[in-house]
Order: C-alpha cells, then sequence, then structure tokens
C-alpha cells in the first residue's frame, strides 16, 4: 500500500489538452434563381426567322365564295336587264324602284362574297431584326392570300408588339384540346346518342332532322359568319383572318399558344 502510494504520488499530472478549435463549414452556394426572359425576347435572340402560323389550302372556301358572288352578280344583271326592258304591266314606278334596289343588294352581297377569301392568312413567321442602337427586336412576316386568284400573295412585316388579336388562337385548353371543342365534341355526341332512342318507327325522320341541321348550320356558317380570328395591326388598314381550331385551322407552333404568348389580345363583347 505505502509502495503504491508512492507511484501515483512521483507521477506528474497530465496538462489538460488545448481547447478543439471551432472549424466552420463553408457555406453553400446557392445558384443564382434563373431569368426568365419573355417569348417574344426569346425569338428575338435567334438567329433564324421561326415559323409560327401555317395556314392550310383555302382552296375550296374560296371558290365556295367566288361561285355564290358570281350567281348573286348573275341573277342581279338578268333581273335588272328584264325589268329594264320588258317590265310586266302589273308593276307600277314604285315596284320597279323596289326592283332595282334589290338587284342592287344582290351585287353588294357578290363583292361582299368576292372578297371574303381576301387577307386569309397563309403563313406568319417571326423574323429576328436588330434595331439602329443594336436592340434585338421581333417582326412578324404575315403571307396573306391576294384579292384575286392569280395574284402574287401580299407579305408585310409589322412589329409584334403592333398586332393585336380578336381572340386567342388556343385558349382553356384541358390536355391540349381547347374546351369549346370539348363542348362541340360533347354536344355533337349527346345528339347522336338521342338518335338511337326512342321508338324504331321515327328514326328515320330523327336521322332527317339531324342531318337538316347540320346543313342549315354549314349554310349559316357560310352566309353570317366567318370561321376566322382577327388579326389586327396599328399602322395597318384592314384585318387579316387566321383559322380557328377545328374550323378550317392549320398547324401553329405549340397548337398556337405560341402566338397567343407573343400578341396582344382585344377581346370583344
Amino acid at each position: 500500500m505505502p509502495s503504491t502510494l508512492r507511484q501515483c504520488a512521483g507521477k506528474k499530472p497530465k496538462p489538460p489538452g488545448k481547447p478543439t478549435q471551432y472549424t466552420p463549414r463553408k457555406a453553400i452556394k446557392t445558384p443564382a434563381p434563373t431569368t426568365y426572359q419573355p417569348f417574344a425576347l426569346t425569338l428575338a435572340s435567334r438567329a433564324e426567322p421561326a415559323l409560327l402560323y401555317q395556314g392550310p389550302s383555302n382552296t375550296l372556301y374560296a371558290t365556295g365564295c367566288y361561285l355564290v358572288g358570281l350567281l348573286c352578280f348573275s341573277w342581279a344583271v338578268h333581273a335588272g336587264q328584264t325589268m329594264y326592258y320588258h317590265p310586266p304591266s302589273i308593276f307600277n314606278r314604285f315596284l320597279k324602284s323596289l326592283y332595282f334596289g334589290m338587284c342592287g343588294l344582290a351585287v353588294g352581297m357578290a363583292v361582299l362574297f368576292a372578297i371574303r377569301p381576301y387577307r386569309v392568312v397563309r403563313s406568319i413567321q417571326a423574323v429576328p431584326t436588330t434595331a439602329g442602337n443594336g436592340a434585338r427586336t421581333l417582326h412578324l412576316q404575315i403571307e396573306s392570300a391576294p384579292l384575286f386568284p392569280g395574284i402574287r400573295p401580299r407579305t408585310v412585316s409589322v412589329p409584334a408588339g403592333s398586332v393585336k388579336l380578336s381572340e386567342p388562337l388556343n385558349s382553356d385548353t384541358s390536355g391540349g384540346v381547347p374546351l369549346r371543342m370539348l363542348e362541340l365534341r360533347r354536344k355533337r355526341a349527346e345528339k347522336v346518342k338521342k338518335l338511337g332512342e326512342g321508338s324504331i318507327f321515327l328514326l328515320p325522320f330523327r336521322q332527317l332532322g339531324f342531318h337538316l341541321w347540320n346543313g342549315w348550320q354549314a349554310i349559316k356558317g357560310t352566309f353570317l359568319t366567318e370561321p376566322f380570328i382577327y388579326l389586327t395591326a396599328k399602322g395597318y388598314y384592314g384585318t387579316w383572318k387566321v383559322g380557328k381550331n377545328g374550323t378550317g385551322a392549320g398547324w401553329a407552333l405549340d397548337e398556337g399558344r405560341a402566338i397567343d404568348r407573343i400578341l396582344k389580345t382585344k377581346l370583344t363583347a
């Protein structure tokens, strides 16, 4: 026991260790946030033009308009000539004037049908240009149908910021299909489904009514409305016509969303 105490007393105490220095971790560098620029500036920074819209062939539409216009004009000329040289005895001066007014109205309708194919857009290209100060700008090169067949198509270049659409080319989409097209398909499916309902003896009459209704819708679209979206540019008189989705529309970049992101929309009530 004394020897053990003597050994413990002879040992020198260990010096206290040096305090551990705290080494801070290196700060993790956060990548700079990506700057998203407008789609128009992205196209303006390109070296080559980009095709935004390619319209389909409007030969049938133009032919139909020209034929209807020719029919109206032929009737007006024939009726006016007959009334002028061989008027019926029962027609007084007032009825003759009214009849000639109808002939003039028919001539006006012929002119309206003849100019309907005018300015139907054939293609739209995004052309990057360089301004005087070196800034990159975007112009739209619009190629449209001529007034009469055989004439060279007219091509104009307008700044993208001065162009407006009457309505979005592709709006309210669901799975890439416009909701208005989905609604039309749903209504058509309901009408087709109703054809098989009810008495089988009345099926021919239901089918006849269905086809007559579709024919009336086609005639009404031809004479009263146009299946187009109207495009206007500041500093240019008149409008251009772009086909809607599902009604004579052609190919459009990103199903029309690219044009909607570039151009402004001027909705009318």
